[in-house]
């Protein structure tokens, strides 16, 4: 119930996460593309900003420039302030010819205009008090204190229109006292079409004001027509007297979204729709290794093979399934514990391999018996099977699987205990069986028949095999036992390779089999003599066996650091790849059809394995199908 608690809460959570995410990419995704129209609109806004300063920047200039040509006639005036009405007019007409914007232009001693030109169309300017008409006190003030020219407007001239009103003080060059002012009007509608006011496209909203506040509309003087204002950019002209501003905003409103918003948004929703089926994806995968990982915990704990888990680090248990803790107890606390493998009568087994130094070289083991101590002081044989994983939880860790096989040594006992009885009861009639046979086959007794001088040899020579089986199955049944006697000496390892050589030359030659002996390393070796040769006729028996006729078995060896390799090549059909686990078990062969009719008993390998582990050596080959096989005995030197 708790289990299926966890679960519920699991899926919960894995869900949760799901629409967590899938919200946080879609408010992410809504801000982005509420922050692209937003930068999209501030850089319109921009752009119209730098059109209306654009705008601002040229009426001012044409405004300036307009101004500055007066100054001349102020100049002058300065210097002769008693000037005629005719030298006036010469000096006025040549400014206006150069400043087209300028409407009028006056002189106005105390300001009083008293010349003004051209006279045609603005006589009714003659004998304006401007301090009456245009120039407020701040204005006369700020004209008498900076001596720098004052503007008004725009005003409604007399002579009709508007304008802009420019005064221009003077001073009495002599003197240095205020004479009076040159009042000059710029004409608004040349001023606006000299800078293009009167070309603008019609997607153009453009206003001018004196006032800062749009909807104060009396105080427009120029607009693009009949305009509903909702945010436009501004900027301000700054003269003298006056201020204007100048409105401006696209004719259609701002844009909420850029001119093509679906690319951008549908690259959004592309990115959106990844994120969400990596997500979906990943939460997937996530569910199913946790159902993967319960299914294993569920295999853990009702496996029938103890497993334990121990950290590589410290080599302490972490975790047992049931079975582990029922075969050992408390006793296992540490992966030591199965570094001290125990014989049948409870001796410490020396020739083992430890498993740590195992592991640590291949990260895997398989097939390692031993006893061990079970609860109750017991000794109980165990079979070690163990993996290293370097990624759990970044702590390596050590599987260990330990099976029970009593039962399994039970029956091997017993088996092996029926083939050593049948065996002793078979060998004594089968010798003298044998024995007889050979008397007939080689005419001992008389000659026989042709017919039963053939089937006499059959029968001795499948007597004969007979024999070497039932004497592989002594032989194994004493190695299992330790009842085979060793009685290990220094020998040199070059003559016992050429003992061995010669005793098998006959079989070789009767297989049409040349057997090369390479140069060998002059090294001695602590042996039995009559069992390394027992081990070397078994693998030089086989390739003579697995060779075509007319080839070659290559004997080498090579010294490598404290051991030497004594290496058999035969130029067979090698070995099958899936028959690698089974070669040196006893009663194994090759199921292909051809090396069944080889022949063999199937214990050579089986006990090649055994006497060298005896003699503190190994035996194991290396093949590729096809191209033959390479079998070797590697064997300490002598020290």
């Amino acid at each position: 119930m708790a289990a299926q608690t966890r679960a519920n809460v699991f899926h919960r959570l894995i869900w949760a996460s799901r629409l967590g995410v899938l919200l946080l990419v879609v408010v992410v995704a809504v801000s982005l593309d509420a922050s692209s129209s937003s930068s999209h609109r501030n850089e319109v806004r921009q752009q119209w900003q730098t059109k209306a300063d654009d705008i601002s920047l040229k009426l001012q200039s044409s405004i300036l420039q307009n101004i500055q040509t007066v100054w001349g006639l102020a100049a002058n005036v300065s210097i002769q302030p008693d000037i005629n009405d005719q030298r006036f007019r010469e000096l006025a007409s040549a400014i206006i010819s150069l400043a087209p914007e300028l409407q009028n232009i006056g002189l106005a001693p105390d300001f009083v205009i008293r010349h003004i030109y051209p006279l045609e169309g603005n006589k009714a300017a003659l004998g304006l008090d401007l301090t009456a008409q245009s120039l407020s006190p701040d204005q006369i003030e700020t004209l008498l204190d900076s001596r720098r020219e004052v503007f008004s407007g725009p005003i409604n001239l007399v002579q009709g229109g508007q304008g802009l009103a420019g005064r221009i003080p003077i001073f009495e060059r002599a003197t240095g006292e205020f004479w009076g002012v040159v009042s000059v009007i710029l004409d608004l509608e040349k001023l606006y079409s000299s800078v293009g006011l009167d070309r603008l496209e019609d997607s153009f909203n453009l206003a001018l004001s004196s006032s800062s506040d749009i909807n104060d509309t009396e105080s427009v003087f120029f607009s693009t027509g009949s305009i509903r204002w909702t945010n436009p950019v501004t900027s301000r002209i700054r003269m003298r007297g006056t201020t204007w501003m100048v409105f401006a905003e696209p004719a259609k409103g701002w844009p909420d979204h850029p001119r093509q918003p679906w690319i951008f948004r549908g690259s959004l929703f592309a990115l959106l729709a990844i994120i969400a089926g990596a997500v979906f994806w990943l939460t997937s995968l996530m569910s199913r290794d946790r159902e993967m990982q319960q299914r294993l915990w569920g295999l853990f704990e009702l496996a029938p093979m103890g497993i334990g888990l121990f950290s590589v680090t410290s080599n302490r248990l972490l975790r047992a399934n049931p079975t582990f803790e029922n075969q050992f107890g408390k006793s296992v606390q540490s992966l030591d514990f199965f570094d001290q493998p125990l014989n049948v009568h409870g001796e410490p087994l020396t020739d083992r391999p430890r498993v740590q130094e195992t592991l640590q070289e291949h990260a895997r083991l398989s097939g390692l018996e031993g006893y061990f101590m079970a609860p109750g002081h017991e000794l109980v044989p165990f079979l070690l099977h163990g993996l290293k994983l370097d990624n759990y939880g970044n702590e390596p860790v050590v599987w260990l699987i330990t099976e029970d096989i009593s039962e399994r040594k039970k029956v091997d006992h017993l088996k092996n205990e029926f083939i050593s009885t049948v065996s002793h009861e078979l060998r004594t009639p089968l010798t003298s069986i044998s024995g007889s046979l050979g008397l007939l086959a080689n005419n001992a007794v008389g000659g026989l028949p042709e017919k039963a001088s053939k089937l006499a040899h059959i029968a001795y020579r499948n007597s004969q095999q007979l024999t070497f089986l039932i004497n592989d199955l002594l032989d194994m049944e004493k190695l299992v036992a330790g009842k085979m006697p060793f009685r290990s000496e220094h020998h040199v390892l070059q003559n016992l390779v050429h003992e061995s050589v010669e005793n098998i030359a006959t079989f070789a030659q009767q297989r049409d089999i040349h057997l090369q002996v390479s140069e060998l390393p002059a090294v001695t070796v602590h042996v039995d003599r009559q069992r390394l040769n027992q081990a070397i006729t078994n693998l030089l028996s086989n390739a003579i066996k697995f060779s075509p006729a007319g080839s070659s078995v290559d004997i080498f060896a090579s010294q490598r650091g404290k051991s030497v390799r004594l290496c058999i090549r035969d130029h067979g059909e090698g070995v099958a790849p899936h028959f690698r686990e089974h070669i040196f078990q006893k009663f194994s062969q090759a199921d292909a059809s051809d090396r069944r009719a080889i022949g063999g008993t199937g214990l050579g390998l089986a006990i090649t394995r055994e006497l060298m582990t005896r003699m503190k050596g190994t035996v194991d080959y290396e093949s590729v199908p096809g191209e033959g096989a390479t079998f070797w005995l590697e064997l300490p030197v002598a020290g």
